[in-house]
């Protein structure tokens, strides 16, 4: 199986409300910001981006009560964000305060 793994911290930017798939199963889209330095050709590099992420489940209703400005860290992986759209999204299978 080829490696597809996320493990990012920042802020919480928003959340939507918690709503439900077709099967009942919760869902939260949310927004994230990180910042951070990175090492790149061996040089510091300033790091700052907004990434969108989506979880199902557990990790769903347990992120509807994190309030926005929250540190959090986001572990998943990326998917498309839908069929006919490509750029990729972060789906949090699990997630810490921090």
């Amino acid at each position: 199986m080829a490696h597809n793994r996320v493990e990012i911290d920042g802020r919480v930017v928003y959340h939507d409300a918690l709503r439900h798939t077709p099967g009942g199963l919760p869902s939260l889209q949310l927004r994230l910001a990180h910042a951070s330095e990175q090492t790149e050709a061996g040089r510091p590099r300033p790091v700052e981006c907004e990434l969108e992420a989506q979880a199902f489940g557990k990790p769903a209703q347990e992120l509807a009560g994190v309030p926005a400005g929250a540190q959090v860290r986001l572990i998943g992986f990326l998917e498309r964000k839908g069929v006919r759209d490509r750029w990729p999204i972060v789906h949090v299978t699990e997630y810490e305060l921090i």
